[in-house]
């Protein structure tokens, strides 16, 4: 038997796949913001090889926090992709922005996590907790 040959939507669907692998700046981390201010937790992106938007990706807050609030926008915003991905660091792209502010006064430890849903249908969670000083 001959070898087969991946078809041309196979081929692409992995491109798609592993386009969505955008990385806010760290999947589940450790952050600090002051008391009163804003923290921007990443940005969410799908691109195409040329760096193009692919589609949307979906946010969903999962878990909650205690003593703030995530905020999430639709806009462009600099993503950090992994592999052959890479050079679309250097480029604004279409996606979703996650934002957390601390309730007024509090000083403490927060956390919250996102479920993430890019436009290839790939899912991950990421979960934050947030120092506030």
């Amino acid at each position: 038997m001959g070898k087969r040959i991946p078809k041309q939507s196979t081929i692409a669907g992995l491109i798609a796949f592993f386009a969505t692998c955008s990385v806010a700046d760290a999947q589940g981390a450790n952050r600090t913001v002051a008391v009163g201010g804003v923290l921007k937790v990443g940005h969410y992106a799908s691109v195409n090889p040329d760096c193009s938007p692919l589609g949307m990706p979906v946010v969903r807050l999962s878990v909650p926090p205690t003593h703030g609030v995530v905020r999430t926008i639709q806009t462009s915003g600099f993503s950090h992709f992994s592999g052959p991905f890479a050079q679309c660091d250097a480029r604004r792209v279409a996606g979703v922005s996650v934002e957390y502010r601390p309730e007024r006064g509090f000083a403490g430890a927060d956390s919250f996590s996102l479920d993430i849903i890019y436009a290839s249908g790939r899912e991950r969670v990421e979960s934050f907790t947030i120092m506030i000083k």
